[in-house]
Formats: C-alpha cells, structure tokens, sequence
C-alpha cells in the first residue's frame, strides 16, 4: 500500500509503535525519492529538530542506521565533533524506520550505500568523509616526503661520490707535484754534483800539466 509523497519537518503523526517514540514522522513514498536527498546536508541542531529528538535519542537512531541497517557512515553523517553534519537522507531513513515502512526503508537503504563500481573517481571528493579526506591527504604527503628524502639522499650520495673523486685527484696531483719537484731537485743536485766532478778533473788536469813541464826545465 502506497503512502502519501512528502518530505517535510511538520508531518502527520503514525500511531503505531516505533523505535524512537519520540520522533516526529514524516511520509514518503519509495517510488518518488529523489537520490539527491544524500547530497544535502544540515547540522547536528538542524537535524534535531527536524526529527524532534533528544540528543541521545538521535545518536540511538544513527547507530541503529549504521548498525542494525548497515548504511554507509559517508551517507549518513560527515565531520565530527561540533562540525558534524547529517544528510537529509538520514533523516528520511529515520522517518521511515518511525513509520515502520519496509519499502521505503529498503528504497532509502539502496540509495545509501550505492554499488561501489558505480562510483566515479570524480564522486570521491562528494562520497569521502572529512577524515578519509585528512587521511588521504597525510598518506599522499608521507609518500611524497619519502620519495623527496630519497631522491635527496641519493643526490647526497652522488655528491659524496663526487667528492671523493675530486679529492682522490687533488691527492694525486699532489703525490705528482711532490714527486716531479723531488726529481727537478736531484737533477739539479746531479747537475751540480756533476759540474764539481768536471771542475775537480780540469783542475786535476791542470796541476798534472803544471808538473810535467817543470819536470821538461
């Protein structure tokens, strides 16, 4: 049996026992509901009163949508703390439990947790709660932060490298420098070593032709 199509905050009263006796219920038709209703979103005092609840009689009627009905957190509620936020889909779901209307909870429970292969990458920003969001965020950025720490350790050790190369080098260069001023140095010392010798023999050769001819007189 089919039941009146509306959505609003002053609804018509069902005398049959619900879950939460307290709500103010509201009518809906399963044929007419419109999927955008898990696009809207209200805060936590609108959603109050548009349910009529008390506080904890509302966090009963969430963790009965979570819970018992198995709806997906990011269609019902999103944020935490004072920036919470709950969809109108939510509270027609608590309507509908009010009213003990199966269709239409089923209608509502379809459009809360649509098939995950429908979903398109671009819906990811509508879908993800602010915390999947944060969390996304904080593992790009762990990521990133390691592939930059790497990439900067492996330029530091490139650099090293470098350094290395350079130093083993400079301390060849040196070793060569030493070596070739050590040889310029006993080339001199044989140079000079080798000009005393000559001078010794003319000298000796002198003396010996000195001795000669007085020797002749």
């Amino acid at each position: 049996m089919s039941v009146e199509v509306e959505v609003m905050s002053e609804s018509i009263q069902f005398q049959s026992e619900s879950i939460h006796p307290e709500i103010e219920s509201i009518h809906l038709n399963s044929e007419s509901i419109d999927e955008s209703i898990r696009d809207k979103w209200m805060g936590a005092n609108e959603a109050l009163k548009r349910t009529g609840l008390t506080k904890s009689g509302f966090q009963r009627s969430i963790s009965h949508l979570l819970g018992v009905r198995g709806c997906r957190v990011d269609s019902i509620r999103r944020g935490s703390a004072k920036n919470t936020r709950y969809s109108e889909l939510a509270i027609a779901l608590i309507a509908a439990c009010e009213a003990k209307d199966e269709e239409v909870i089923d209608r509502l429970i379809q459009i809360a947790n649509p098939p995950v292969t429908t979903l398109c990458v671009v819906e990811v920003d509508r879908v993800a709660t602010l915390e999947e969001k944060i969390a996304f965020m904080r593992q790009n950025a762990v990521v990133h932060s390691q592939e930059i720490g790497s990439s900067i350790q492996s330029k530091l050790t490139q650099i090293a490298l470098c350094n290395q190369a350079n130093q083993q080098r400079s301390n060849a260069l040196n070793t060569l420098e030493v070596q070739e001023a050590e040889n310029r140095g006993i080339a001199q010392a044989l140079e000079i070593f080798s000009a005393e010798e000559k001078a010794k023999e003319d000298t000796l050769a002198h003396l010996r032709a000195l001795k000669i001819s007085g020797n002749h007189q």
